[in-house]
């Protein structure tokens, strides 16, 4: 279990976060509101056992294909789990990312940014406002854009742009001066002008930030970019290499 700290625990006894642990069948997993964080995932030592769709076998909800029956879990759902090689290590865990990638700024989490195609559009003043602002999740975000909420960012005139390609991560500023921040599931084109991009690297901090929460935003270099997802890699490599050690000491 990782993500989100949501208080797991296994037939009553409490499970510690990024914990790998074995459980007995009718044994109950219980996964609590999170306290850090706002989205805890439950990994399958052999995956989810549903088709796969466009090469993966999560749920698109809004186009309601993949996953299970492409909609969210029910009450009396049961989901078929894949054939388990044999456990490499359980009782076993890692630090979360999020204390060992701490990024905060005046108490906030802080998201990197670059400057987007149209950030010169804007006025001097909506930029100096967007990294020195505190801006709000609200209630009308989601997977696919997070809605933000703080001072608004003004374009120094009327801006008239085709839709074309966007990706997650770019930020768009409507007509009201309010930005979204596309998401994991973006949509795939749109015509608002791109005032920034939210770096591959801290994409998930900003998923991991409940709505109704802020965040602050802090501008970086390509370079710095390029050298925060690497931190990121070398984080994921350090716990592979960990579960390899234990799994060594299992089996002696």
């Amino acid at each position: 279990i990782t993500g989100a700290a949501c208080g797991a625990s296994l037939d009553g006894q409490r499970l510690p976060g990024n914990w790998v642990a074995q459980a007995r069948k009718n044994q109950v997993l219980r996964l609590n509101y999170p306290t850090m964080g706002s989205r805890a995932y439950l990994c399958l030592a052999g995956g989810v056992d549903v088709p796969v769709v466009l090469g993966s076998r999560s749920t698109q909800l809004r186009g309601a294909f993949g996953g299970w029956q492409g909609r969210a879990l029910q009450q009396g759902d049961v989901i078929p789990a894949g054939a388990a090689n044999q456990l490499r290590a359980s009782d076993f865990g890692v630090q979360s990312s999020v204390a060992a990638l701490p990024l905060m700024l005046d108490g906030l989490p802080a998201i990197r940014v670059l400057p987007a195609a149209e950030f010169d559009c804007f006025s001097a003043e909506a930029q100096d406002a967007f990294f020195a602002g505190e801006w709000k999740i609200t209630t009308q975000s989601n997977r696919y854009g997070y809605r933000m909420e703080g001072t608004p960012l003004l374009a120094r005139e009327a801006l008239e742009i085709r839709s074309h390609g966007i990706v997650p991560g770019v930020i768009q500023v409507p007509h009201g001066g309010q930005p979204i921040v596309q998401m994991r599931d973006a949509q795939p084109s749109g015509g608002y002008p791109k005032f920034a991009t939210v770096i591959e690297a801290d994409l998930w901090r900003l998923g991991q930030a409940p709505i109704g929460s802020k965040v602050r935003f802090v501008q970086c270099s390509y370079d710095e970019a390029v050298e925060a997802l690497d931190t990121n890699h070398a984080f994921i490599e350090n716990a592979r290499r960990m579960l390899a050690l234990r799994s060594l000491q299992g089996h002696r």
